[in-house]
């Protein structure tokens, strides 16, 4: 089944691996297990990584020319659509593989595996790995470990309406094997410094409620009177997903030119992507998000939102 992804590997002696813009755990997690796999597997590739946005407790950003990518495989990962990767010079590699787990809306690469059963990309790639393609292949503690924090963070602790026993029975895999200590990465993934904590809790005084989907905005004062950054706080968005009564919840920040990034979650029956995707964004059935909102179309967007969660 990944017969071409092993021959791809094989016929570059340059590799380069992307990922989403404002990347998540799955998306950079998803990036080094594959990048050390490779690593670990294929000594004489002459391997990069790319993005320039970084993600919370781990950045890596390696120096990658236009004529290292030119002659590269470029390999795609956690990313649906085209305009959502975090380097657009990936157009410039001879050839380009996508490996993701968002429902399908853009196969831009030459070649593409998607699997939107899996809950995270992590989880897909833990597939290909142990598949019968990739047996005999060395999978290290390093990779179980990037495997299972992608995993982690992007079902938010196995809490998440896309889990499943499969899911759980692949995070208890990769436990296994790469000898995890599970208690201490999810310290590791969930824990906040004092400033961010102070910085969350200033957050929740703009939660507002109406029926049974709960809201965050945030312009570009209210940011820097909490003096954190949209995209992270924007990250922050389970917070309120904890309340008991909330079917749908969405968390906006301005992001310039009087524009808005949306993140939205919902509950279990509540299917949200469709009404994200008419406002040209997109993502799983409870986990989606659009960019590039006016004010009047994110006011939009949540008059719909308000009436879903009444349903």
């Amino acid at each position: 089944m990944y017969k071409k992804l092993l021959d791809k590997i094989n016929e570059y002696d340059h590799i380069t691996i992307f990922r989403h813009i404002h990347p998540d755990g799955d998306a950079m997690f998803s990036a080094l297990a594959l990048y050390y796999f490779i690593k670990d597997n294929f000594k004489d590739k002459k391997l990069k990584m790319t993005g320039f946005d970084d993600y919370g407790v781990i950045t890596v950003k390696h120096k990658v020319s236009d004529a290292f990518i030119k002659k590269s495989l470029a390999i795609i990962v956690d990313t649906s659509s085209r305009n959502r990767v975090d380097d657009e010079r990936f157009e410039l590699a001879p050839f380009s593989i996508k490996i993701d787990h968002h429902p399908i809306v853009d196969q831009f690469a030459d070649l593409n595996y998607v699997d939107h059963k899996t809950a995270a990309c992590c989880e897909y790639l833990a597939d290909i790995f142990h598949s019968r393609t990739f047996s005999g292949y060395k999978i290290s503690p390093k990779v179980c470990e990037y495997l299972y924090c992608g995993i982690l963070t992007d079902t938010n602790n196995f809490s998440t309406s896309s889990t499943t026993a499969k899911t759980l029975k692949t995070a208890a895999m990769l436990a296994e094997k790469g000898d995890l200590k599970i208690s201490d990465l999810v310290n590791y993934l969930n824990d906040l410094e004092i400033d961010l904590y102070q910085k969350v809790s200033k957050m929740r005084n703009y939660l507002k409620i109406d029926k049974a989907f709960g809201y965050i905005i945030l312009d570009e004062k209210d940011l820097m009177e909490i003096g954190i950054d949209p995209y992270e706080a924007k990250n922050n968005i389970e917070e309120i997903g904890h309340i008991k009564n909330l079917k749908i919840w969405a968390f906006a920040v301005e992001v310039g030119d009087k524009n808005y990034s949306v993140s939205v979650r919902s509950k279990r029956g509540y299917v949200i992507n469709g009404i994200c995707q008419k406002y040209g964004g997109g993502g799983h059935a409870n986990a989606c998000g659009v960019k590039d909102l006016s004010k009047s179309k994110l006011n939009a967007l949540f008059d719909e939102l308000i009436e879903l969660s009444t349903k």
